[in-house]
């Protein structure tokens, strides 16, 4: 490699690197103690490969895999996948195997031991999904082959996937099992197609009886879904389990072949939804297992965390723990509700956005309150909770944003107006007799900041 193309591979990634540093994206100490030490090894047009010097830079840029790719992509301006090498894996690889190599490291167990049936707290939000991924385990390939969870991020399908492959690596250790993320999928396609490994890999993914990918909204590549079509109709053909997670239903899927998406209805498909209050709780209650002896904290500010924050698990772990750090730092005798909201305090450029309502932003906030997704609440179902839940979102709109009925209409399934007046005058009256019903609305209403 010439000098000129060492010094423009880094000028890429010192710009890439102070992007990714005013982003926010890190903590700005685990930025320079993890992150600034990276560098960017070799670049062509689909593929980056960056070095790490230690483990746990690696694992923690892996976790954040999509957003380095995303940015670097910006950078260079055209979409590139990213692949993480320590330095001392490199330097063990001749320039001849570096290919090889890397598709070796996607088919590396990447199953965290941690996230597992037994620690995955079961809701309403998440009951039928939880369901389905046991028997999944207990019956492979025979009943809800494909299995596809949905739902918003952060709110436990990549748990279940892990909790899958925990189970079969413990239970049934003969079984093969593939964890695989969408971008390496596509990131190992390119890397076999350039290297003429294709059928190699494709051999190599038929073999497994468990194919577990993450993310499935990602996969935009046409060549690698031509692959992947192929790869599905083998493997549910032999019976072979796949589960399949994504942040929309199969039907709202974008930049996917229709063939796919109708194979991925084959199935089951099921929703996992933001847990309501008493799962958030209890995820709380359980992340504080051992924690106890550290600092007395209040039960009302558990209550607190699990009103304010339970439309993301991630989120609302991490406020946990930002909460216990910071009462390491401050030294209170013991973390009361003042303390929390102290800590938590709304900032002016959040109450700012919450000023300027959409549709969007209270069919979200319905959606979080009731562990519903979007789909549903605009869905044809008449299944109680989903349509109280969306009554409500109706009652909501025309309330704060009076609208029209038929625009409410339009953003709720193509309803009818007078369907939509109906649900309207339906919640008026409903809130002057029925008290959970108005809480309900409360708490909604103080969710987008209206109350």
């Amino acid at each position: 490699m010439s000098e000129f193309v060492k010094k423009q591979l880094v000028n890429i990634w010192q710009t890439t690197l102070k992007l990714i540093e005013d982003s926010g994206q890190f903590d700005p100490a685990v930025f320079n103690i993890w992150i600034k030490d990276s560098q960017l090894y070799d670049l062509d047009e689909d593929f980056a490969t960056i070095l790490v010097p230690y483990k746990i830079n690696k694992q923690i840029m892996m976790d954040s895999i999509g957003f380095i790719q995303q940015i670097l992509s910006g950078v260079i301006e055209h979409d590139v996948a990213c692949q993480i090498f320590l330095q001392e894996e490199m330097n063990r690889l001749s320039s001849s195997s570096v290919a090889k190599a890397r598709n070796e490291v996607m088919f590396e167990n990447k199953i965290k031991e941690d996230y597992t049936f037994e620690n995955f707290i079961v809701g309403k939000n998440n009951r039928e999904a939880q369901a389905a991924a046991l028997s999944c385990c207990y019956y492979p390939g025979k009943f809800n082959n494909p299995l596809f969870i949905y739902g918003n991020s952060g709110l436990g399908k990549t748990h279940l996937l892990h909790a899958i492959g925990n189970y079969i690596l413990t239970n049934k250790p003969d079984a093969k099992v593939l964890y695989i993320y969408s971008e390496d999928f596509v990131t190992l396609l390119i890397e076999s197609m350039k290297n003429k490994t294709v059928e190699e890999v494709k051999e190599r993914i038929a073999e497994v009886d468990y194919l577990l990918i993450d993310d499935i909204q990602r996969l935009t590549q046409s060549a690698s879904q031509e692959v992947f079509f192929n790869l599905y109709n083998k493997l549910i053909t032999n019976h072979k389990q796949i589960v399949i997670t994504s942040d929309i239903h199969p039907n709202d899927l974008k930049g996917i072949e229709n063939r796919l998406i109708s194979r991925f209805s084959s199935g089951l498909s099921v929703a996992i939804g933001a847990p309501e209050f008493e799962t958030a709780k209890a995820i709380l209650s359980k992340k504080m297992e051992g924690r106890e002896d550290t600092i007395m904290i209040d039960d009302d500010v558990l209550d607190y965390l699990a009103t304010k924050f339970s439309s993301d698990v991630r989120k609302l772990e991490g406020t946990l723990n930002e909460l216990f750090f910071k009462a390491i730092l401050y030294n209170p005798d013991r973390i009361d509700l003042a303390f929390a909201k102290e800590i938590f305090k709304e900032d002016p450029v959040m109450l700012r956005e919450r000023s300027e309502l959409t549709v969007k932003q209270i069919k979200q906030a319905v959606c979080e309150f009731y562990g519903l997704t979007r789909h549903q609440i605009e869905s044809k179902s008449r299944t109680k909770n989903i349509s109280t839940a969306r009554h409500i979102a109706m009652y909501l709109c025309r309330k704060h944003l009076e609208l029209p009925y038929v625009k409410i209409g339009l953003e709720f399934g193509g309803r009818d107006h007078s369907t939509v007046m109906s649900s309207y005058e339906k919640m008026v009256n409903l809130l002057k007799e029925n008290d959970v019903m108005m809480q309900a609305v409360i708490r909604i209403e103080h969710q987008l900041g209206l109350s």
